[in-house]
């Protein structure tokens, strides 16, 4: 007897560990799908009415995005995180390239209340060669990405005629 209700007991808590599992997937999958088919033109008017899916898949040249739920990178109270709930935002991650990793981080409601009904732009970020920048519009990124990289006097061409060790005053 004592076996058998061991037994129900590990089935009945494997089985609440799955629903609840499965409940999280869920609201995961909800808020990550309602942020790829968010218009971008919600964000910026100058942007036309596409997904945000469509737009990071467009101007990253058909990069994989990475799609993750999270806390929006936030540290709030947390007396007011237990009474709003804490933020729950969308974040899309891509490279560039190989060389450029772009963030666009999308609030999507609470962990606590769910969706809102207007999500909002946190941040735009762009990180190349360990040096982080963020974007102000979203309709900046397109110019963000295609910027050619700085170049440094060490990169630019030596002049004809130019000397590369410096004159002293005596030869000037």
């Amino acid at each position: 007897m004592r076996r058998m209700v061991l037994n129900f007991w590990v089935l009945l808590l494997t089985v609440c560990l799955w629903a609840q599992q499965s409940f999280v997937n869920n609201t995961e999958r909800v808020a990550i799908q309602r942020a790829k088919n968010l218009i971008v033109s919600s964000f910026d008017r100058s942007l036309p009415n596409v997904s945000l899916e469509f737009f990071l898949k467009y101007e990253g040249g058909g990069a994989p995005i990475k799609w993750d739920v999270n806390d929006c990178d936030q540290t709030g109270s947390p007396a007011q995180d237990q009474e709003h709930g804490s933020p729950a935002c969308v974040e899309a991650d891509f490279e560039f390239e190989g060389q450029t990793a772009v963030t666009i981080l999308v609030s999507v409601g609470t962990f606590k209340r769910g969706p809102s009904a207007v999500p909002a732009l946190i941040s735009v970020t762009i990180t190349e060669n360990g040096t982080s920048r963020s974007v102000r519009h979203l309709s900046d990124l397109p110019v963000e990405l295609h910027r050619p990289a700085p170049r440094f006097p060490r990169d630019l061409p030596v002049l004809v005629g130019a000397s590369s060790v410096p004159k002293s005053p005596e030869e000037r």
